[in-house]
Formats: C-alpha cells, structure tokens, sequence
C-alpha cells in the first residue's frame, strides 16, 4: 500500500478536495486513491464511507478466491485513514457498512450483526483477529474512533458553489439544517436510515431526473455520493437539476471514480485504473 508518509500540514491546502468513493476493505482500492492524491498535494481527502467490509460480490469479482472468513484489509485501511485524519488532511463519513459494525461490536445489535456477517463483516473482523466473540480489542477502539470522528454528510467548496457530501442519499433540507451530522445522529433505527442506506436511482438510467431526490440547499451546486455500484461515473438530477454524482463504479469495471473538487468548486472527475 502507498504509504501516507509525506508530511501535510493544514498550510499546504488551496481550498481544494480529492473525494474518494468506498473502499470496502480492498488495500488496492486506497493505494489507487493515495496514489492519485499524491498528484493533489495541496488537496484535502474525503472518503465516501464503507471503508470497511470485503463483501463477496468484489471478492469474487477480483476472483481472489478466498474462503468465508479470511481476513479482509479493513484493519490495515483504518489505521491509514486515522493517520490522515490526525494530520488534517482527510475527512470521514459513514457507510452503511460503519454503521453495522459499530452497532453490532460497540452496541450488541444482534440483527445487524447477521447482516454485517453476512456482507463482509467476518472478513473484516478477521483482519483484527475477532470472531465476533468475546473482548473485540483494536476493532472496537477503531470503531469508537470512527464513532467520534465519522460525519453523515459533510460541506465543501467555497460558498456559492458548494458541494454536499454523503454517502447514500442526501439529508434533507431540514436535517441538513439540523446539523446534526454525526454518529450519534443516526435516526433511531440505524438500519434504515436514508442518509447511509438509501440507494440513490437503483432502477435509474444516467442522466435520470428523480423527485425523489432531496434538494440541495441554496448555495450548493451538486452532491457526491458512494454506495450505488454503476457501471460508470453517473450523474442524477434533483428536481432543480442539480446532479448528485454516483462514483461507486461496479468492482468488475476494475476502475476506480474519484472526483476532485478545485478551490473554486469546479468538479473534475479522475478514474483510475485499479492494479
């Protein structure tokens, strides 16, 4: 893995961004991203969510063949991410994947514990050396660091041209307005909360215009989001055409969509070849 280690210190930001779409537990994936934000180093980093969980559809899309269980690289992508963060140079936010760890290891949810296992969460556990028994160790301080530390959206762009981030669906207006943005936010069933679970367009072609799609405050001109798998960079409209770009490319694509968002809040989308 392309190692964080060149120094960044808030002086070297322009106001810009590099967004970074869902990991999902795969080194390659965030070797590509910091590869390509080495091409940025005056850019901040903003990672989509499901960062975590080796789920079976890209296990076997990159026909690694392994077996139920062995273990993922989700540990080893934490500890990169947390030191981004420490530095000031990368924003996190949660995906569904976060929230089901979180409440399965941290909070004894058993009902989506099932799920979790099921989509990754084994394999992501095994890389901490946990069965989902007993005392859950690095596992449960990287996800109370996650607790603390993960947004559900997050702003940015200069004003007039801002950019809403989040990893499913947009908030709306009003829980935009809300602020309240964090872990602890979540709505009372985290399992069914739009803003980390809601797939945007599921049934929708590129281009698609969707009422169903919260708008964005005024101020704002696009949204970011992760989640959705498409076959390739998409673009949604809300009823004010305002796009939100899916940038979750479907792992049997072998690409990666990030998008760069300059200081003065022009988006230019960079897909990269994965190795």
């Amino acid at each position: 893995m392309t190692s964080p280690a060149t120094p960044w210190h808030a002086r070297h930001w322009d106001g810009s961004w590099l967004v970074i779409p869902d990991l999902h537990g795969h080194a390659a994936r965030l070797d590509a991203a910091l590869k390509q934000a080495a091409r940025h180093p005056a850019s901040r980093l903003a990672f989509l969510g499901d960062l975590i969980d080796d789920s079976p559809r890209r296990r076997d899309a990159r026909r690694a063949g392994t077996m139920p269980g062995t273990p993922d690289d989700s540990r080893q992508i934490l500890a990169t991410l947390r030191s981004l963060h420490a530095s000031g140079r990368a924003e996190v936010l949660l995906g569904n994947h976060e929230v089901m760890a979180i409440a399965t290891v941290l909070d004894d949810h058993r009902p989506l514990m099932d799920v979790w296992w099921r989509v990754g969460g084994r394999e992501a556990a095994a890389s901490y050396g946990w069965r989902g028994k007993g005392e859950a160790g690095i596992l449960a301080e990287d996800l109370r660091w996650l607790r603390e530390h993960g947004r559900l959206w997050l702003s940015i762009g200069p004003p007039g041209a801002q950019v809403l981030l989040s990893h499913a669906t947009r908030p709306s207006p009003s829980r935009f307005l809300s602020g309240h943005n964090r872990a602890a936010d979540l709505t009372p069933s985290a399992a069914n909360d739009d803003v980390v679970w809601l797939p945007l367009g599921l049934d929708s072609d590129n281009g698609a215009r969707l009422r169903s799609l919260p708008l964005l405050p005024d101020g704002f001109t696009a949204s970011l989001h992760g989640h959705m798998e498409t076959p390739d960079l998409w673009a949604l409209l809300d009823a004010q055409d305002r796009p939100a770009y899916q940038l979750d490319l479907h792992p049997g694509q072998r690409r990666m969509a990030l998008m760069h968002v300059g200081s003065e809040g022009k988006l230019t989308p960079q897909v990269v070849r994965l190795d």
